[in-house]
């Protein structure tokens, strides 16, 4: 018996270093990214918009332990996206618990291309544990072309106001294109057509996929993407 237990005793000793290290890994595990619904966490996402469409972009944090308070940068260029002039940005619902908890959501006055702080914080000292949409942010399409947002100065704090984790600042490519335009070269004619009719029908992983035939972003090449195609030929910009 003195035996089994001495084993036992020395497996615990061996083991609990193992668990630690990946409580360890756990805990630096949290991630910040800033996502389009429609299609998930991407670094790079392709829109087809109209000038003066909207863009809607979900700030989401995963695996986040015992978060009290959040703080980031957003930097963009300003030419191609500018904030909507409205209900640009939102809290969402993760560090409120969906409104069972009051916090203090806070947007330092922006500037063209530039939010110098965007943060909330709870009011109460408790946190919250797990993965969520913290903020929404609303861009309107002021050119076509390629941009990129940053997401810089992160911090993520516990009640005790310390830093949970160190996250690196992150970015997201935005491609914006003429909507029907499959080819990117700004113009909807026959060759986009093309591009769709050997797509079509497809979804991500089969032979003849083409993401950019997918223009509105559900997955798959089909009649809905052929009519946004339709309704936009002939179309050139600028």
């Amino acid at each position: 018996m003195n035996k089994r237990i001495c084993a036992v005793a020395i497996v615990i000793f061996m083991v609990m270093p193992l668990l630690a290290a990946a409580v360890r890994v756990q805990a630096q595990s949290t991630t910040i990214s800033l996502i389009d619904q429609s299609v998930g966490n991407q670094t790079h996402t392709t829109f087809y918009r109209d000038i003066g469409a909207t863009i809607n972009l979900t700030l989401y944090v995963q695996d986040v332990s015992q978060l009290w308070s959040w703080k980031i940068n957003v930097t963009w260029d300003n030419s191609m996206l500018q904030l909507a002039p409205t209900d640009n940005v939102t809290e969402g619902p993760f560090l409120s618990n969906n409104g069972a908890t009051s916090t203090l959501f806070l947007e330092a006055p922006p500037t063209p291309g530039n939010i110098h702080e965007l943060s909330s914080t709870l009011l109460e000292n408790t946190s919250v544990t797990g993965s969520g949409d913290l903020a929404y942010i609303v861009f309107t399409v002021q050119d076509y072309g390629n941009t990129t947002i940053n997401i810089t100065d992160i911090r993520v704090l516990n009640p005790s106001s310390t830093d949970i984790t160190t996250i690196a600042p992150i970015s997201k490519t935005i491609s914006v294109h003429l909507p029907g335009d499959v080819n990117g070269d700004n113009t909807v004619d026959i060759f986009d057509a093309i591009l769709m009719s050997s797509a079509f029908g497809s979804s991500p992983g089969m032979k003849n996929w083409n993401d950019a035939a997918d223009l509105n972003g559900d997955g798959v090449v089909d009649i809905f993407d052929a009519i946004i195609l339709a309704g936009h030929f002939g179309s050139s910009y600028p």
